[in-house]
Order: C-alpha cells, then sequence, then structure tokens
C-alpha cells in the first residue's frame, strides 16, 4: 500500500513547476501531503542561487545543495515542517518530522523544478534509489552529470531542516561510505 501511495504521490506532482507548487509530504511515509506554492520571491531566491559562479558540475552541485536548503526552509516556513530533524528519531514526537521517504519525495520534486526553470546545465534528474542493507531500507534523490553520466545521491535526511543536503557518488551510498568532503566541504574542517 505504502509502495502505491509513493507512486501516486509522485504521479501527481512530477510537474514540480507548472503552476508552480509541490505536494510536501512528511510524516513517515509520506502519510502527510500538503500542496505548497512558492511566490515569485521564492523562484527569485531559488534561480539567484545559480546565478552566482555555476561554471562546471562541481560549482553546479554545490548549487544544487544551497538551493535544495533553501526550498527546504521556504517549504518549511509554509507548512510548518521547519522543525524537522535530522534522521527519524531525533524528532519523532516533532510535528512534520520525515524519514527517508518523505526527504526523497521532497528532494526529487524540488530537483524536477530546477531542472523545469533551466538551471540545471551540467545535471540531469535521476530516479530515486533505495538502498538495503539487511532489513533497513533508505531511499535517496538522486542526479547524474551530463557528460559522464556519473550518478549522485543528493540526500537531506540526515540533515535537519534547511541545511546543506550530501552529496555522494552512488556507488559510495550503495557501498554506505561515509559522504566525501570533496562534494560536502563542510565537512573537511570537522
Amino acid at each position: 500500500m505504502l509502495v502505491i501511495r509513493v507512486l501516486l504521490l509522485l504521479a501527481v506532482t512530477t510537474p514540480a513547476v507548472a503552476a508552480p507548487y509541490f505536494v510536501q509530504c512528511y510524516d513517515f511515509g509520506c502519510k502527510t501531503t500538503r500542496e505548497l506554492h512558492y511566490n515569485e520571491s521564492h523562484w527569485n531566491q531559488i534561480r539567484a542561487i545559480f546565478a552566482q559562479g555555476v561554471v562546471d558540475s562541481y560549482s553546479e552541485k554545490q548549487a544544487i545543495r544551497r538551493a535544495i536548503a533553501t526550498m527546504e526552509r521556504i517549504s518549511g516556513e509554509l507548512s510548518g515542517t521547519h522543525l524537522d530533524k535530522a534522521g527519524n528519531y531525533p524528532g519523532s514526537d516533532i510535528f512534520g518530522q520525515m524519514d527517508c521517504i518523505d526527504e526523497s519525495t521532497n528532494t526529487l520534486q524540488y530537483l524536477l523544478a530546477l531542472e523545469e526553470l533551466e538551471l540545471l546545465k551540467w545535471h540531469r534528474v535521476d530516479l530515486k534509489y533505495r538502498r538495503i542493507v539487511w532489513f533497513l531500507t533508505h531511499w535517496t534523490a538522486a542526479i547524474s552529470e551530463i557528460g559522464s553520466n556519473a550518478k549522485f545521491a543528493v540526500d537531506s535526511w540526515y540533515r535537519d531542516n534547511g541545511e546543506l543536503p550530501y552529496i555522494q557518488p552512488l556507488e559510495d551510498r550503495k557501498r554506505k561510505r561515509d559522504f566525501p568532503a570533496t562534494y560536502n566541504p563542510e565537512l573537511a574542517s570537522g
């Protein structure tokens, strides 16, 4: 039943910018959804991120991280989910807490919006990916480099609402490797 619900949610939300709106999902496994409309000021904030020195696939990955964080903050303010904590359990008693299904679904919509706004020049939006380790499942949104077709996870589940999501090569993610400081420079100082 959950798989059908997520597929239906994706089917109705794929044209994320057409209205422009999102169907934000939260409450663990997209149990609750809410339609969110960004205003022109919101979209201008997002466009401005990509107008600041995006000259290659690396700088575009950093812009994607900043844009996803900004979109999470905007969505959190509009829906009241701004207190979402990293992971599942630290915020399980907080309204609007999100698990990896919620986070990956929302991030996929944000990425599709960036693509539809033609802000992505070096990447295209990929499918969501699932990693299964024993009986634990984890979902993430993903992008692919246009030149090399290398795939990267874009994962906001590990971060509180509005913080930069982590990016890592999808193969590293599948093997449960640490997030590389190469794509997440703030990790180099820690």
